[in-house]
């Protein structure tokens, strides 16, 4: 069967997502960027406001560091991948084209009303408005079910292997994207 559907991850796929380049502090990195919270923001079970108070209690003497860092400088890490961004337009032609990814509610709504590529897709589902996370199955499941698509004429593309693993247990058919650059080369070579 054909494919008809491509569902994106955000980032690291189609935005740029690597808190080394905002900072080198490896306490900022584990406390913050590592921690379980992060996750909770990624679920929406946590505001930012809360995630602040949580993260100054533990690292007190980042405390500056840490309001800094959601107060905006975080929001300007979330660029596009250009080279990436600039398939979709062909793409869309041809495919239907969905997001599904984890992403923080403040951050998502900051990136969705800035850049025009995501004018592209018909449809999304992230994960701070449904209180799922990747890779837990509910979360595939709501995709597959809220826009009606067969797995088997769909296809994600994610950075992380095990993403991939959950929506292929699923009957999706997955590309696993570690190198952003290597996008282009991965969907001629599946589509064809």
């Amino acid at each position: 069967m054909s494919i008809k559907n491509i569902i994106f991850d955000l980032g690291n796929v189609l935005i740029n997502f690597n808190p080394k380049e905002y900072t080198n502090n490896e306490k900022l990195l584990k406390e913050v960027f590592a921690s379980p919270e992060w996750l909770m923001l990624d679920r929406g079970t946590l505001t930012y406001e809360e995630a602040k108070e949580i993260f100054k209690e533990r690292i007190p003497e980042e405390a500056e560091k840490i309001n800094e860092l959601f107060d905006s400088k975080f929001f300007e890490l979330l660029t596009p991948i250009k080279e990436n961004t600039e398939l979709l337009p062909q793409l869309k032609e041809k495919y239907d084209l969905y997001i599904l990814s984890n992403f923080h509610k403040d951050a998502f709504e900051e990136i969705y009303e800035k850049y025009d590529f995501f004018k592209c897709f018909k449809g999304k589902v992230v994960s701070c408005y449904y209180h799922l996370l990747k890779p837990e199955k509910e979360i595939y499941e709501e995709i597959l079910n809220k826009y009606s698509l067969k797995p088997e004429e769909t296809v994600f593309i994610d950075d992380m292997k095990v993403n991939i693993d959950a929506a292929e247990k699923l009957g999706i058919k997955g590309i696993h994207l570690p190198d952003y650059t290597k996008l282009k080369e991965k969907l001629e070579e599946f589509l064809k």
